[in-house]
């Protein structure tokens, strides 16, 4: 069910006089790809793009960061923690990187509750921007069912009514809403000249009804959301033979499997999968000190466990000091350990490793290699 009906020229004014309040982050075309990345105004966003090459895990979990800062006084060490609470807003957020950040939440929530991430968290806004077709080829979500989200946003978007083509610039005319896809799967599809709306939580409903521009909808917005859903549903093929809630009793009986050698033998161990992935969290912890040595930051950075020397302990010792096994790890984690430790899907589907991977290693191409092995 629609909560309103909101136009794409009224929804482009609320969100300019929300940066007079918030850092708005959002999609950006540079050249043929996109990217999220912080706009002074509405009118910099591209709402017609595909998909940005990178989620938008580094605005609320950034790649370095300091945590505290520290001095020596009197012979001992005072801590200042450094703790960033600036209001943002990630506008066009698709359902799959939704999904990553309700994964991002959990973990750094869970047990040890992490203040810098959660801080960053509370004090961001989310507004989704629902997918009618693959953003483009290799992509998986739907497979994952992380193609749709129900909950971890403020707002979400559902692109209804007439559309515009659009080319890779994400510019253009007029068409047909019911027609389908007159694009390929890796173009921007067609910017919509109006969304329903959905509310998540009550900070987006009081932040779309407050301006008064948006409106109740109509029986026939109700039957658009309804054919909506069932071309988007159309739209997604299977990639993955295997149901994803079967994957972890797959790799189980898939650990000694000689795909992982086989498979490894081309990673180059660059750790491309690890940056582009939405939900990795891994991270280092080093201090910077001062030229005086009485002073210095406590950092943190993101880490991955496709680099040779992420699990090099004291000895010293490394126990996945072979590519296969660093490989077995990564796919084991994003299809199983996450999912049985958190109940969500620790891989969303968006294929970005696997367009990051300088290899061509597949994922898709693991998992349904490792059914035919089973």
């Amino acid at each position: 069910m629609l909560d309103r009906m909101i136009t794409h020229s009224a929804f482009l004014e609320l969100v300019d006089e929300l940066a007079g309040k918030r850092r708005i982050i959002g999609p950006v075309a540079r050249g043929e790809r996109f990217f999220y990345e912080e706009v002074e105004r509405a009118g910099a966003l591209d709402l017609a793009f595909n998909y940005c090459v990178y989620g938008p895990r580094a605005f609320l979990f950034p790649p370095t960061e300091t945590l505290f800062t520290f001095q020596q006084i009197e012979g001992r060490f005072a801590a200042e923690a450094v703790v960033e609470d600036r209001p943002t807003a990630l506008v066009g957020v698709h359902p799959c990187d939704i999904n990553a950040i309700r994964l991002l939440d959990r973990v750094f929530e869970k047990d040890h509750p992490d203040e810098h991430y959660l801080s960053r968290r509370r004090n961001t806004l989310i507004i989704g921007l629902d997918c009618p077709r693959p953003c483009t080829d290799g992509i998986f979500c739907s497979d994952m069912k992380t193609n749709e989200a129900t909950e971890g946003f403020d707002v979400m978007l559902f692109p209804l009514g007439a559309v515009q083509e659009v080319g890779a610039s994400g510019k253009g005319g007029g068409g047909d809403p019911q027609a389908g896809p007159s694009v390929r799967a890796d173009e921007p599809p067609a910017a919509p000249s109006q969304y329903g709306v959905v509310f998540g939580t009550p900070t987006g409903r009081e932040w779309l009804l407050y301006s008064h521009k948006s409106t109740v909808p109509t029986a026939a917005d109700e039957r658009a959301l309804e054919q909506y859903h069932r071309s988007k549903a159309a739209a997604f093929r299977r990639a993955i033979k295997t149901p994803s809630e079967d994957l972890p009793a797959l790799l189980d009986r898939s650990y000694d499997s000689l795909l992982w050698e086989a498979t490894a033998r081309r990673c180059y161990s660059c750790g491309s999968c690890n940056l582009s992935c939405p939900t990795c969290y891994c991270f280092n912890i080093y201090d910077e000190l001062d030229m005086t040595l009485a002073a210095g930051e406590r950092k943190r950075e993101w880490d991955g466990c496709q680099l040779p020397k992420f699990a090099e302990v004291a000895g010293p010792h490394n126990f996945r000091a072979k590519a296969a096994s660093r490989l077995r790890h990564r796919i084991y984690r994003k299809a199983k350990w996450v999912r049985e430790q958190t109940d969500l899907p620790g891989c969303v589907g968006c294929a970005r490793c696997d367009r990051a991977c300088t290899a061509k290693i597949s994922s898709v191409e693991i998992y349904n290699q490792l059914a035919e092995e089973a």
